[in-house]
């Protein structure tokens, strides 16, 4: 089940990006982030991305280090996807 809260992006010249969205899971450990409205980091920004830290509306925060997180976006989608984790191979 999705966690929903928010994604706070520190840029490394700029001023951090928080947006909405939901902190999602699956039974191969990959962990992954959805964006749900805007702002969101675009593609440019995302290269001079350091640290992310999800705030849940209820629940202790995690961060992660964006140079070991995955950015994908499609035009389709309402933001982009960060995979936080990648799955667990066996």
């Amino acid at each position: 089940m999705p966690t929903t809260g928010q994604m706070k992006v520190e840029l490394a010249q700029d001023k951090a990006i928080t947006g909405r969205g939901a902190l999602e899971s699956d039974s191969s450990g990959q962990v992954w982030f959805d964006y749900s409205d805007r702002p969101f980091p675009s593609k440019i920004d995302w290269r001079s991305a350091t640290t992310l830290t999800f705030v849940p509306d209820l629940g202790k925060s995690r961060s992660w280090l964006a140079s070991d997180v995955e950015y994908f976006y499609n035009g389709g989608w309402v933001g982009p996807r960060l995979v936080l984790e990648r799955a667990h191979r066996g």
